[in-house]
């Protein structure tokens, strides 16, 4: 083959890329409608339905007394300060009353030798004589029995890590109004 002949051969081959590639006039080809390539390609990264704009960061709520919600995704927490007054903290030292890190099982980790851990109060008697939350935490299912000293929170989970005779409701007087088993 001839030097001349593969340069024309070149030149018919590049020229028919740029035909079927739209580069060779600078305008795009019109496609035939009537193929079907499937839905067009999304190279952006998934996002969770719901999760509002792509810069905000994800949510997971915790309660923390009557209509504030805390970000748990976050690290945010809720304190206790008053006997009904609570507000949201992003560390332990910004609590000055009873700090309360989770409000149902499913906050605490589970992967632990201990085996399920639930999100549990502590109670101690106050003045009046009523068991109060001392402290919230996560523990081990066998050290969480509900007994005066002990309830577990069951916040969104409705129950579902509640013994089978107790349901899941409001407190009234050891962390009022997070949920507790029963």
């Amino acid at each position: 083959m001839t030097k001349r002949v593969f340069v024309v051969a070149f030149m018919l081959a590049a020229a028919s890329c740029a035909d079927i590639l739209g580069i060779d006039d600078g305008k795009p080809r019109d496609y035939d409608a009537s193929i079907d390539t499937g839905p067009p390609l999304d190279a952006a990264p998934d996002v969770a339905k719901d999760s509002g704009p792509a810069d905000s960061p994800p949510f997971s709520p915790l309660s923390c007394g009557t209509g504030t919600t805390c970000n748990f995704a976050i690290g945010e927490a809720c304190c206790r300060t008053g006997p009904t007054t609570y507000q949201c903290v992003d560390a332990p030292g910004k609590c000055t009353g009873t700090y309360i890190p989770c409000d149902r099982a499913t906050q605490c980790p589970q992967n632990t030798e201990a085996g399920a851990m639930l999100c549990c109060t502590t109670d101690i008697i106050n003045d009046s004589g009523t068991y109060v939350a001392d402290t919230v935490g996560c523990l081990p299912a066998a050290q969480c029995q509900p007994t005066p000293q002990h309830y577990i929170l069951c916040g969104e989970d409705s129950g579902a890590y509640c013994p089978p005779e107790a349901g899941c409701g409001p407190s009234t007087s050891a962390l009022p109004p997070f949920l507790i088993c029963k």
